[in-house]
C-alpha cells in the first residue's frame, strides 16, 4: 500500500490517462513493491530474534522458524537484484532513486532504526523517494508544497507507529529505540507533524487553483479519526493495519482518491453543466 505513493505525481499532474506515463509509473510501482520486499525480508533477518520475543512478530515466516536464514537471504538478493534491473529499465533517474531507497533501507535496518528521530526521518524519507520516483517515472515534477506535505504526512504516521508500539510494549520492548523516547515526546511529534501535514496540504490545495481545496476537509477528517484510532491504546500505530482495521477511515480514504480523480479530471465538466 506504501508504494501507492509512486502514482501521487502522475494523478496530480493530469496525466493518469496517459497510456505512455501510466506505463512507466506501473513499471516504477513493480520496482518498488519488489525493493521493498527485499528490505522487508533482509529486515526480518536481521530482527529475527527479537522479533521470536515479540506477540505479534514471533509468527513472522523467518522468527518463526518458518523459513531459514539461508532461504530468506536468497529471496532478499533476488528481490533485491529484480528490483533493480526493473529500476533502471525505466529510466536511470528511477534506478538511481531505487539505489538510494535501498540503501537507506538497508542502513535503517542495520543501524539507524535503533536511532531516535533518525528512525522516524529515515521512514519518511521512503514515502518521499516513493514520490520524487513517480515523479522520475512520469516525467512530471514534485512541487515544494507537495514535498512538504508528503514529508510531514509521513512524519505523522511514523511518530504514530512508535507512540502505538511504546504504548502496547510497555515492560517488554523489543525494539530497542522505544527505550529511547517517552510517550510525551511521541505524542507531542504526531500532533505537531498532523498539524503541519494539514496546513502544508491545504496551502497545496489553495496554490493549484483548481477544485483540489474542497478536499482539505476530508483530509482534515481523515487526519482527525486516523489520530483518533492510534490514541487507542489498544493500537500499535501501523498505517496499514488502522486504515484496514476501521471502515469509517478506509472508507474516507476511498472517497478522497474518488474525489481527487473526479476534480482534477472531471472537475471543469462538472462546473459547466452546474
Amino acid at each position: 500500500m506504501k508504494n501507492v505513493f509512486v502514482f501521487i505525481p502522475l494523478v496530480f499532474s493530469l496525466e493518469l490517462f496517459n497510456l505512455k506515463q501510466l506505463t512507466s509509473t506501473i513499471a516504477a510501482f513493480g520496482a518498488f513493491c519488489l525493493i521493498s520486499s527485499a528490505v522487508y525480508v533482509f529486515n526480518d533477518i536481521c530482527d529475527a530474534q527479537k522479533d521470536a520475543a515479540h506477540p505479534v512478530k514471533r509468527s513472522r515466516p523467518v522468527a518463526s522458524g518458518m523459513i531459514s536464514k539461508q532461504k530468506a537471504a536468497v529471496m532478499a538478493a533476488f528481490l533485491l537484484v529484480s528490483g533493480l534491473a526493473a529500476s533502471i529499465y525505466v529510466n536511470p533517474i528511477v534506478g538511481s532513486l531505487v539505489v538510494v531507497y535501498a540503501a537507506l533501507n538497508l542502513s535503517y535496518s542495520l543501524w539507524l532504526k535503533n536511532k531516535p528521530i533518525f528512525d522516524c526521518f529515515c521512514i519518511a524519507a521512503g514515502f518521499v523517494l516513493r514520490v520524487y520516483t513517480g515523479g522520475a517515472a512520469s516525467g512530471e515534477p514534485v512541487s515544494d508544497w507537495l514535498f512538504l506535505t508528503i514529508v510531514a504526512m509521513s512524519l505523522f504516521m511514523a511518530f504514530g507507529k512508535r507512540n502505538g508500539e511504546l504504548s502496547k510494549t510497555v515492560g517488554a520492548r523489543t525494539r530497542e529505540v522505544l527505550r529511547k523516547y517517552n510517550a510525551n515526546y511521541l505524542q507531542g511529534m504526531v500532533f505537531t507533524s498532523a498539524g503541519l501535514a494539514i496546513v502544508f496540504y491545504s496551502l497545496w490545495a489553495m496554490n493549484r487553483g483548481d477544485n483540489m481545496i474542497y478536499t482539505v476537509p476530508l483530509i482534515i477528517f481523515i487526519v482527525s479519526r486516523y489520530l483518533l484510532l492510534i490514541s487507542n491504546s489498544s493500537s500499535h500505530g501501523d498505517p496499514t493495519a488502522v486504515i484496514f482495521g476501521d471502515k469509517a477511515l478506509l472508507a474516507a480514504v476511498g472517497l478522497y482518491g474518488l474525489l481527487t480523480v473526479v476534480l482534477l479530471y472531471f472537475g471543469e465538466v462538472i462546473i459547466w453543466v452546474y
